[in-house]
């Protein structure tokens, strides 16, 4: 078995990481987006793995770019609907009064809701509206009903959602907005055009974890949408939704290192000390070599999950998935760690910018769940088998 990244995939890794290393990559959000079009990052032909590469290197520049919540959030729901991946997008899943994360929605989405009279036709953005017509509207927006359990946003008989999404990454940066919402007979995915809602940061400026990747708060009132995955398909569609988007963030995160390792191996081989690089030093040279063996187990464990994404299924790719996230967000918190303490007191100063991809890393690590949330799925799957 080859192991090794083909041509076509160091080109697509090597091109990525000249184009990031360029001002043109933040200077206008509108132009490079337009420029990641046409580099092909939004091809459907672009395998985990290729998307994988892209995301590290985006890691490694710590791209503002909403890149990510389209191509691993939203995008497997667009294209389970036949539609292209091409504008900036992003998934609401966690709700003020129902599930807040996704394990928790795929969850959710596999609960059985009672016999559908048409689940055959509700296939179809028109058949479901039908079905729900049947059977009149839905509960209201955080009280699914006991009958019909699901997530804490509602869609009436017109289509029209309503409820408070919350954590939402890039939703002002996005176009087109993916909502779980409860339907008449389980979770469904529908399209929302993010120009008639409402998308407030949850932290503004230095108060938000990663200002480069906000949050927001998203209300839903009365908005209208339309269906993209009916509930007999949605939990499928959400399980590969929470695969890649768990696996390119591993990716992200071995770029978030290996820049860090990068700035401080360099900066203890060139600062002197009593006339000798500092990295001669033990105490500086140790904690560097911990911290390479880690992003290079992460890099390692980070390629095959994303080749598990698409190869494999179920639980197989559920433990490939969390373990890769597992090592990945600590070796990247590790990193940063370890290098602002390289840099010794220039570390703690805002010209230092290593305390933004320090920032990104804690983004990372605390991205639905924590990493002892993630161990903790990860046991369970471990003990189950």
């Amino acid at each position: 078995m080859d192991f090794a990244l083909t041509g076509e995939q160091e080109a697509l890794r090597d091109t990525a990481a000249k184009y990031l290393a360029d001002d043109r990559s933040t200077a206008d959000g509108r132009v490079a987006w337009t420029e990641i079009a046409d580099l092909g990052w939004l091809d459907a032909e672009l395998g985990t793995v290729e998307l994988a590469l892209l995301a590290e290197q985006l890691g490694w520049a710590r791209s503002p770019s909403p890149w990510w919540t389209t191509v691993s959030l939203a995008g497997p729901a667009l294209r389970a609907a036949g539609r292209p991946v091409a504008r900036p997008a992003t998934l609401a899943w966690a709700w003020e009064n129902g599930p807040g994360t996704l394990a928790e929605v795929v969850a959710a989405a596999r609960r059985p809701t009672g016999t559908d009279p048409t689940a055959t036709a509700a296939r179809s953005p028109g058949a479901a509206a039908a079905a729900r017509s049947l059977t009149g509207d839905v509960a209201h927006a955080g009280t699914p009903s006991t009958d019909n359990p699901g997530v804490g946003c509602a869609v009436a008989v017109d289509g029209t959602l309503t409820g408070r999404a919350i954590r939402v990454p890039h939703a002002v940066d996005a176009v087109d907005l993916v909502v779980a919402v409860t339907g008449a007979y389980g979770v469904e995915l529908r399209l929302v055009d993010t120009a008639v809602v409402r998308a407030t940061p949850a932290g503004a400026g230095g108060q938000a974890l990663d200002p480069s990747r906000a949050v927001s708060t998203v209300e839903l009132t009365g908005v209208p949408s339309t269906l993209l995955v009916a509930a007999d398909a949605a939990a499928d569609v959400l399980a590969l939704t929470r695969r890649r988007a768990l696996a390119l963030l591993a990716a992200e995160a071995v770029g978030v290192g290996a820049r860090a390792l990068a700035w401080a191996g360099a900066y203890a081989a060139t600062r002197t000390q009593f006339g000798a690089p500092i990295g001669a030093n033990q105490a500086v040279a140790h904690p560097l070599a911990e911290c390479y063996g880690q992003v290079e187990t992460a890099r390692s464990l980070a390629y095959r999950a994303a080749w598990t994404v698409d190869e494999e299924t179920g639980r197989v790719a559920d433990r490939a998935v969390l373990t890769a996230n597992v090592a990945a967000r600590e070796a990247a918190l590790n990193a940063c760690e370890v290098a602002i303490q390289t840099y010794g007191g220039s570390g703690f100063t805002w010209e230092q910018p290593l305390h933004h991809w320090y920032r990104r890393a804690w983004w990372l690590a605390t991205f639905d769940g924590t990493v002892a949330d993630a161990r903790a799925e990860l046991a369970g799957l471990l003990l189950d088998d």
